[in-house]
């Protein structure tokens, strides 16, 4: 296997798919990137056993052939290189050298043999959609996947795809994200899907700059998508996500509206002094007031008020600050509505106009 290739040619591919790489996995191969060279083409795989990312480049082929290295070293080692340096990567007889002018590495290998690659055997339902939609929807649910939760279904993405909408759903247990667009649906096809946190991740940074459609191809046990010369195939949680809807409060008599940028910046001054540890701020509205307060076990305390629009008149209700400061961040619009029963019920947070996108917060005692 002989190869020469530009570094900024290899290193843009290669970069998109090392974030997959198990750190300190159970199989050694798994930290291993694998190459493959089939006339001018070079394949480059990465795999956790649940995701699995490929991109393809073109190369100076001198012989083909396939190995697995080192995929951390190999990335740094084309970091550290000047721009514009030329590559030859050589493998032989268990051997792999990389040289560039003057600087020579030997990297070891493992057989191309021994990297677990998906079996791509299934058939796939294709859902269509704008990348600028499915970023926004993304950045309204993914932080509040859960993480390392024993309720494994919760430590991922619920895709949905319904009559007229798609949607993106998460809860960790103590909050709820929900983000849909309009959609097509063509062919009727209703379908749920579990995608892991990974993988969504990994999905978050292919589409990150994109303005183009881009199709999210669903199958039985794995969901897939290609864009330009990157693959990821993710396999699906295998569970079934509660039914978020009973979750999303209806009937609510309380409700104030707030200036966004206002709240966020009056939640970070009052979250210098809240407890590190439990992250409690107290809610106090009355009529077009809430203050906010905080505090922490060394008797410090912080209180700040801003004006809102609300008929309320007097109710004390409390909220972990982070997950508040959160909403604040996924509803990227100038007002930001908080709608609740009572002091005690869960909360829905979305803008004033539309439901688009909708956050629900449990409440804390304090």
């Amino acid at each position: 296997m002989l190869f020469n290739i530009q570094r900024e040619t290899l290193l843009a591919p290669l970069t998109q798919i090392c974030g997959v790489v198990e750190k300190k996995g159970t199989l050694p191969v798994l930290s291993n990137v694998l190459l493959k060279l089939d006339d001018d083409q070079l394949l480059l795989t990465t795999s956790d056993l649940d995701v699995e990312m490929r991109s393809e480049c073109v190369v100076d082929a001198q012989s083909p052939g396939e190995v697995t290295v080192p995929a951390q070293k190999f990335l740094d080692i084309c970091k550290a290189l000047p721009d514009g340096s030329i590559l030859t990567f050589a493998y032989d007889s268990g051997q792999c050298l990389i040289t560039s002018g003057d600087s020579r590495f030997s990297l070891s290998t493992l057989s191309a043999q021994e990297f677990p690659l998906i079996d791509d055997m299934e058939s796939y339902q294709p859902v269509t959609m704008g990348a600028v939609d499915l970023q926004r929807m993304l950045k309204q649910t993914v932080f509040c996947m859960a993480v390392q939760d024993v309720r494994y279904f919760l430590n991922g993405l619920l895709f949905e795809v319904l009559n007229n909408k798609l949607r993106c759903v998460s809860a960790d247990g103590h909050r709820l994200a929900l983000s849909e667009c309009d959609y097509v649906n063509e062919i009727g096809l209703n379908k749920q899907v579990l995608i892991p946190r990974k993988g969504v991740l990994e999905l978050q940074k292919m589409i990150r700059d994109l303005d183009q459609e881009i199709t999210i191809n669903i199958g039985r046990n794995h969901v897939k998508i290609d864009i330009d010369n990157l693959t990821m195939t993710s396999k699906l949680i295998d569970g079934k996500f509660p039914d978020y809807e009973s979750v999303i409060p209806l009937d609510m008599e309380n409700n104030f509206i707030a200036d966004r940028e206002e709240l966020r910046q009056a939640l970070q001054r009052v979250a210098i002094l809240s407890n590190e540890q439990y992250k409690g701020v107290k809610f106090k509205i009355t009529a077009n007031k809430l203050e906010i307060i905080g505090h922490n076990p060394d008797q410090e305390q912080a209180e700040d008020i801003i004006n809102v629009r609300t008929d309320i008149e007097n109710i004390e209700t409390a909220f972990n600050v982070n997950y508040i400061l959160d909403a604040t961040q996924a509803i990227n619009e100038k007002d930001i509505q908080f709608s609740f029963k009572e002091a005690l019920s869960s909360c829905l947070i979305k803008h004033p106009d539309r439901a688009d996108c909708r956050l629900v917060v449990m409440p804390l005692r304090i």
